[in-house]
């Protein structure tokens, strides 16, 4: 049972059972073998086979209307047809807030290059597997967000900051109102939200922004943005046969 534990432990560590054998075998025993260079070998395939790559993906393929857009017509449903506030509000605030951190979560994409295969990797929604063979272009173009990000970022510091003294004004007015207590705290809760969905759109932008280049991969009409710092190295890594241009 201790060795057993023991197993599991050295493995979650990334222990491979060879290096031992590396180290106990004498001279150039571990290279005759090969089989300590396999080891290390493989783990290094294993890091380059799924990387941390921020992706687009296509509005539809994503999953993300599936979700978002009951959430937001339940939502404005509900307001619409209650005309007084109730303990339910707090559930239908609370779902828009969870939709834009499902929003910002998106970005935490992985890619994975597997054997004809290249699979999105996203945090609680299904992972998109793209069938190399099926790539019909990529195509590397200039990012926008990259190239007028001095334009955009003081236009949005100066609507954040515009939009959150407004909310705290009104935030101050609610409590200095004497108003029930649940309508207060449903104010005070719901006046923000205005603030940070722009504040997901800006941080949305401005994580692009770090990237030059895009690699827009099509397939079946459908295109995939990959955002990396050395797209061309990642085209030649999907193997991908078909048309290939590069725009400036």
């Amino acid at each position: 049972m201790l060795a057993k534990i023991e197993n599991n432990i050295k493995r979650m560590m990334g222990w491979c059972p060879q290096k031992d054998l590396g180290f106990m075998q004498a001279g150039d025993t571990k290279h005759r073998t090969g089989k300590h260079d396999f080891c290390t070998e493989y783990g290094d395939m294993q890091k380059k086979r799924r990387e941390k790559v921020l992706v687009d993906v296509p509005v539809l393929d994503s999953g993300m209307i599936r979700i978002l857009l009951p959430v937001w017509i339940v939502g404005f449903m509900l307001m619409t047809i209650i005309n007084h506030y109730s303990i339910l509000d707090f559930f239908i605030i609370f779902a828009y807030y969870l939709a834009l951190l499902l929003v910002v979560l998106q970005n935490r994409t992985t890619v994975e290059l597997a054997s004809g295969t290249i699979i999105i990797h996203r945090p609680f929604l299904r992972s998109i597997v793209i069938q190399k063979n099926e790539v019909t272009k990529t195509q590397v173009t200039k990012n926008f967000a990259h190239r007028t990000r001095w334009i955009f970022r003081p236009f949005a510091l100066i609507f954040l900051i515009f939009v959150a003294t407004h909310n705290i004004n009104a935030i101050y007015i609610n409590i200095e109102q004497s108003l029930p207590m649940l309508v207060t705290i449903l104010n005070i809760f719901s006046i923000p939200l205005i603030t940070v969905m722009s504040a997901v759109f800006f941080y949305n932008f401005e994580i692009r922004t770090h990237y030059q280049a895009i690699l827009n991969v099509t397939i079946n009409k459908r295109q995939f943005a990959f955002y990396l710092d050395n797209p061309d190295e990642f085209s030649v890594m999907l193997q991908h046969t078909g048309e290939v241009t590069f725009d400036g």
